[in-house]
């Protein structure tokens, strides 16, 4: 049986690339009881791209995108409502640090 991997290409969904053209990654894990949850986050910061007004806060102004990804057991997966809400737990605390 073969399984196919799926890879990431965050590329196409920045915008302004000739501005910025590097795109930064992390992996976030996040432990929530005997659950572990594993996320591929993908973004772009410079002080020239347009505020995100999703992403920043009153004391904190974020200029760039950002995209997260679900990481399974072989690759990436499809979020779940769950998944989703861990994103919006994290992204401030990425965003700040």
């Amino acid at each position: 049986m073969v399984t196919a991997s799926r890879f990431p290409i965050a590329e196409s969904l920045f915008q302004e690339p000739c501005l910025q053209p590097y795109i930064h990654n992390c992996e976030v894990t996040i432990v929530e009881g005997r659950h572990t949850y594993r996320f591929h986050v993908f973004f772009k910061r410079h002080c020239r791209l347009c505020p995100n007004p999703l992403l920043s806060r009153d004391d904190n102004e974020f200029r760039g995108d950002a995209v997260i990804m679900r990481v399974g057991t072989r690759s990436v997966v499809n979020m779940r409502p769950r998944d989703a809400a861990l994103a919006d737990y994290m992204m401030p605390w990425l965003v700040t640090s």
